[in-house]
């Protein structure tokens, strides 16, 4: 029987949000402040970096977990690999080194080492539809 595909947007904090912008754009305030041209282009890259990250998603597709990243970032995880789902809040992980739009972040562990950190909106419903499919590999 063929499962039906979920997709996950992903919840974007507005402190993340807060402290990216601050970080990226204050110090080019500055520079436009003393006349640097140079700032238009890296607002707009800012810019752009900041629809990708609202862009972040997460797909359960049969058997397989695939998560997209800003506009070129795809990465699928076998969910019969899936060894664990963890609640993380931790500030370690950033945007940087996680697709997660949010510090509430599940922590997925799988294969022997690997773990990715992602924030789907609704992490519950997420959470059961993944042991849902493991359940149905087992059958």
């Amino acid at each position: 029987m063929d499962m039906q595909v979920k997709t996950y947007k992903t919840r974007v904090s507005v402190l993340l949000m807060s402290i990216f912008i601050i970080a990226t754009v204050a110090p080019l305030l500055l520079a436009l402040k003393e006349g640097k041209v140079i700032v238009v282009p890296i607002v707009l890259l800012v810019l752009v970096l900041l629809v990708g990250i609202i862009k972040i998603k997460y797909v359960i597709d049969g058997d397989t977990l695939k998560i997209y990243s800003f506009f070129w970032m795809h990465n699928d995880i076998d969910i019969k690999s899936i060894r664990k789902i963890e609640p993380n809040r931790s500030f370690a992980c950033t945007l940087v080194s996680s697709p997660a739009a949010s510090f509430k972040r599940l922590a997925i562990l799988y294969n022997k080492y690997d773990v990715v950190y992602i924030s789907p909106r609704n992490q519950e419903d997420f959470i059961n539809e993944i042991n849902k499919r493991k359940c149905k590999e087992k059958e």
